[in-house]
């Protein structure tokens, strides 16, 4: 059975753990371990605390989904954030319960109507997950993506 619960502190440690086997399993280009993963989660956990869940299958952490709120001009939408699932654990619908109960508490809690994420699209999951709950690529918007460095060398020229 799988039971949706808030992210605690203590959590981080292994959801860290779990986020690193997640993107390893996937090799989608983005190389974390341990400690950097270790402080997404914290920056997630401490920037909007209601909003992050870690789901349990026999009190065994499998996965987590951190999310945030942010004000636009038609009101409240839920913006970025990190659902991820420990690769054993996948296609048990996990990442569907993670969603639903993050989902109702935004609506609940901010009245959210839109979920806006950035997801990979070099492989067929997740972008593939998120098409078939509904969601669709936004050809009006392009991610940018550079090195401010090399920004602050065009802009002293």
């Amino acid at each position: 059975m799988i039971t949706i619960r808030p992210v605690e502190e203590k959590d981080l440690d292994i959801l860290a753990e779990i986020y690193v086997n997640a993107y390893d399993a996937f090799d989608v280009g983005e190389h974390w371990n341990k400690k950097t993963a270790h402080e997404l989660m914290q920056y997630w956990l401490h920037r909007q605390p209601d909003l992050a869940y870690c789901a349990e299958i026999d009190g065994k952490i499998a996965g987590g989904f951190f999310t945030g709120v942010k004000p636009w001009w038609d009101g409240n939408i839920l913006f970025d954030g990190e659902i991820f699932v420990h690769p054993e654990f996948q296609r048990k619908g996990i990442g569907s319960a993670l969603l639903k109960k993050v989902f109702q508490e935004a609506i609940k809690k901010y009245h959210v109507k839109t979920f806006d994420a950035f997801t990979v699209n070099k492989t067929e999951h997740p972008l593939s997950w998120y098409k078939k709950l509904g969601f669709r690529e936004t050809k009006e918007w392009t991610i940018l993506s550079g090195s401010i460095e090399e920004a602050l060398r065009r802009l002293r020229g």
